[in-house]
């Protein structure tokens, strides 16, 4: 159990003690592993169905954005990239951040060079 014994305010954050052995290089695996946590937990990334080259200034996810960006979007798309949409959901960004803390401490830890000391972020 975690005791306070110094000032505390009514701010809503939280601590974590974290070991770092040298620079705290990170395996390939480890960010691996990050990258997939960020973009699948953060990004929320869904593919956007039925845009083209073609039709892209028409497509209901561009149609309201400006030229520069229709314009980049074609590009990639030219390119043999896929267009994703993302988005943030600032209703539930203090549980979503807490438990993306969480996961990467969790990353951390399995970690040749870290050890989390103290990764309890509920309090």
């Amino acid at each position: 159990m975690k005791i306070r014994t110094d000032f505390v305010t009514n701010s809503s954050s939280s601590s974590f003690l974290l070991a770092k052995k040298g620079e705290g290089e990170i395996s390939k695996e480890g960010r691996d592993k990050l990258v997939d946590l960020l973009v699948g937990q953060f990004l929320h990334l869904t593919p956007v169905d039925g845009v083209t080259a073609v039709n892209i200034a028409e497509h209901e996810y561009f149609g309201y954005r400006n030229e520069a960006i229709i314009d980049k979007g074609k590009k990639a798309l030219e390119n043999g990239f896929e267009i994703e949409e993302g988005y943030v959901v600032y209703d539930e960004s203090d549980y979503q951040l807490s438990n993306l803390v969480e996961k990467i401490l969790e990353i951390l830890d399995d970690e040749e060079n870290y050890t989390v000391v103290d990764g309890d972020l509920s309090w």
